[in-house]
């Protein structure tokens, strides 16, 4: 029976508004990671007591039912690795490790915020190392308290170990879910933004790769915002690939950064060329459809092509229909789903999945139940809490198409082997222009050219399925109108 390792510490919790007139109006707050850990707590009970039943009921006796077992007392003790969970104790980073990613003087700044008073605390417009003209600009998405510093070298140090475990030669399991806070996706190497401190995923990798615990590491981030920290923070690595999913709507939607010709590498770094990948929607309400065809047409590809020793996902849940700020549509399903198929083409590689953004805490909660039942082999339910069939043989089925397998697991979205391209699935207009502007710009780079083949979705076989909410329609017709009248100015 599968297993996976999980981090949580009571202790991130205490991060919080130092001014309790504003704590409430917060997004990233602590109920975030208490809703999840409730969820998690539930699904491993039920688990536990599913797989107790599985050892002495057969599949032929259908369906179980958890509202039949409650209260059974002749059901066998689990054993040690019957646990759904292995939970790791949390320990906060060194700054040893944390100055992987972030220099001395920005670790000492956010250190500081441990002995500030609390009038200094709640006046702290943001912490930024970079030199400016004037005065540091306050962010109104950052906030501070004296458990701030503890809450991020936790958060980072949970990550890490992580890491250190599903790589160990003595792993249990190969797959980990890190439940922390504050997220760090955003922070760059001497500048805290939105809500973000210490890039904990970033420090994770380079802390892989600097102890030999992997060669090449893959970070897939779908928050819905760009990580533009973790850009920053490996543009230059020939060691590390950066995908992120996300919206770009301009300079409107935060933080206005991840633009598909951002490939990483430079004329000093010609080895990190085509290693920082940026899917960006133009448009809001994307939904299962268009995700499920980005992995599929590129983000799978391109993970296979790199073959890691290890993967990391900044699993934001912002992107999820209901989220406060995300204005996308993704079901837990999806979530789920993009996390098995990762699974099935990568096969058997060290995962790590790590909390960063999302903000309806019922929402996110459910997303990442969804991500925990793809780690454990469990099958999806709808329900996610009424039952649970009793279970397949959990052994591996060798493929000579990792790929494929990946890709298939998307089928009911996006069928990728289907010989018509137009009906492979009712996605939006926009988001074919979007995935293959992506793909046009990894064209032809040294790194990818000979690994990888990638090909455009033919734009003119999507016509009439555009199915963009009203407002995306009105969007779209203002970007024409606005460029028109620019045609015309000149």
């Amino acid at each position: 029976m599968s297993q996976a390792y999980l981090i949580y510490d009571e202790r991130m919790e205490l991060h919080q508004d130092g001014d309790e007139s504003t704590r409430s109006e917060r997004f990233e707050r602590p109920e975030r990671i208490v809703s999840i850990m409730k969820k998690l707590v539930a699904l491993q009970s039920r688990l536990r007591l599913y797989r107790q039943l599985s050892s002495t009921y057969s599949r032929a006796e259908g369906t179980i039912f958890m509202h039949d077992l409650e209260g059974r007392k002749d059901l066998p003790d689990l054993t040690s690795s019957e646990n759904p969970f292995i939970h790791l104790t949390c320990k906060p980073a060194t700054q040893e490790i944390i100055e992987l990613a972030h220099s001395t003087e920005y670790y000492n700044k956010v250190k500081e915020t441990s002995f500030m008073s609390a009038e200094e605390v709640n006046c702290l417009p943001t912490i930024n190392c970079i030199p400016t003209d004037g005065p540091i600009e306050n962010d109104d998405d950052m906030y501070f308290c004296n458990d701030t510093f503890q809450a991020a070298q936790l958060a980072c140090g949970g990550v890490v170990q992580c890491v250190e475990a599903v790589t160990s030669p003595t792993a249990k399991t190969k797959r980990a879910l890190a439940i922390v806070r504050p997220p760090g996706h955003h922070a760059c190497r001497e500048k805290a933004m939105g809500f973000c401190f210490f890039n904990s995923v970033v420090v994770a990798a380079k802390h892989a790769i600097k102890t030999q615990k992997a060669k090449k590491v893959a970070i897939l981030d779908y928050d819905v915002h760009h990580g533009n920290g973790s850009q920053d923070l490996t543009y230059l690595d020939q060691d590390i690939l950066y995908i992120s999913i996300h919206r770009k709507t301009g300079k409107t939607f935060f933080p206005g950064s991840g633009d598909p010709n951002e490939v990483g590498g430079d004329d000093s770094h010609p080895d990190a060329i085509g290693l920082n990948v940026n899917i960006a929607w133009r448009y809001g309400n994307m939904g299962n459809v268009e995700y499920a065809a980005v992995m599929s047409e590129l983000v799978l590809p391109l993970l296979q092509g790199f073959d890691p020793d290890l993967v990391l996902v900044s699993a934001g849940f912002d992107a999820a229909r209901g989220d406060l700020i995300g204005d996308c549509d993704l079901t837990p399903d999806m979530y789920y789903f993009m996390t098995v198929s990762i699974l099935k083409a990568l096969d058997d590689v060290p995962i790590v999945v790590a909390l960063e953004g999302g903000y309806n805490t019922d929402v996110i909660a459910c997303c990442m139940e969804a991500v925990a039942l793809a780690l454990l082999n469990e099958k999806w339910d709808e329900d996610g809490t009424q039952h649970w069939d009793a279970p397949q043989d959990k052994k591996l089925v060798e493929s000579r198409s990792l790929l494929t397998d990946g890709r298939k697991i998307f089928s009911g979205y996006w069928d990728y082997s289907s010989s018509n391209q137009s009906e492979r699935g009712k996605i939006k207009c926009s988001a074919v222009k979007d995935i293959n502007k992506t793909i046009r710009c990894l064209l032809g780079l040294p790194f990818w050219s000979d690994i990888v083949n990638l090909e455009e979705i033919p734009e003119q076989l999507l016509t009439g399925k555009r199915l963009t909410r009203s407002r995306s329609k009105i969007e779209e017709r203002l970007e024409n109108i606005d460029t028109s009248m620019q045609s015309l100015a000149l």
